[in-house]
């Protein structure tokens, strides 16, 4: 059975995802956090999943390395620990039984491993700070979305929105060029409910939906945006309105 630990690391690098998220959805963050930690179950919603799958990352790599170093320390202990000196040393000027330098002293293991280590530790980190990276990006983009569709706080970040979000990343579309496709849907009159309905059609997930989705929005707010529009409108514009865009 494996050794329990009684503390855990976060690196600080890990915490920036924070500035994104809401106090409850910091909250809902650390809850799962603990709840890793002490081996329970708990429900997490599609926005926490992503913000805690690169700190989960990073606890089982760092556990799995504390596992180890656990069970070295058992397997030193079976054999006896340190070898006992003899009753009469032949020279004991010198306890160690040597009677020079070795000529070619070989570099101890711990040199190496500690070198390992560093590598490992340092390549974590930079997959941490990858996987961190793309959930603040997907979170900027849903917050986005809210502040420029006015949506309320009900409105989560399903696995439909974020697989989209995500989509679009993938395949290069950048987050200045996605914001200007919010922006473009924001001033489409069809998508605000201008239609035989009376409908909108202003989910992120449609507007993400697939690249000729993002391409269409963005060159309607290019093309939209000499006209007056709202206070709102010409905030988000002149926000990025300088971006330019490149969809060969």
């Amino acid at each position: 059975m494996p050794t329990q630990r009684k503390s855990f690391i976060i690196h600080k690098d890990s915490l920036s995802v924070l500035d994104e998220l809401s106090n409850e959805q910091a909250g809902l963050l650390f809850k799962a956090i603990k709840a890793h930690q002490n081996d329970e179950d708990i429900e997490l919603d599609s926005l926490t999943k992503i913000v805690f799958s690169p700190f989960k990352a990073q606890f089982d790599r760092d556990n799995e390395k504390y596992q180890k170093i656990v069970e070295r320390n058992k397997n030193n202990g079976s054999k006896g620990g340190r070898p006992k000196t003899e009753a009469n040393p032949k020279n004991p000027d010198k306890p160690s039984g040597l009677n020079r330098n070795p000529e070619n002293p070989s570099k101890a293991d711990s040199v190496s491993k500690s070198k390992n280590d560093s590598k490992n530790d340092s390549k974590s980190k930079k997959e941490v700070t990858t996987t961190l990276a793309k959930a603040n990006n997907t979170l900027v983009i849903f917050n986005y979305w809210k502040e420029v569709m006015k949506k309320s706080n009900s409105s989560i970040l399903n696995a439909k929105r974020t697989k989209a979000i995500e989509g679009r990343f993938k395949e290069g579309y950048t987050v200045d060029q996605i914001k200007m496709a919010i922006v473009g849907c924001s001033m489409t009159p069809h998508n605000m409910g201008q239609n035989d309905n009376g409908n909108k059609y202003d989910d992120i997930e449609l507007i993400c939906r697939d690249g000729v989705q993002v391409e269409r929005f963005a060159n309607n707010a290019q093309q939209l945006a000499p006209r007056k529009f709202s206070a709102q409108a010409e905030k988000t514009i002149n926000n990025i309105i300088d971006v330019e865009l490149n969809f060969d």
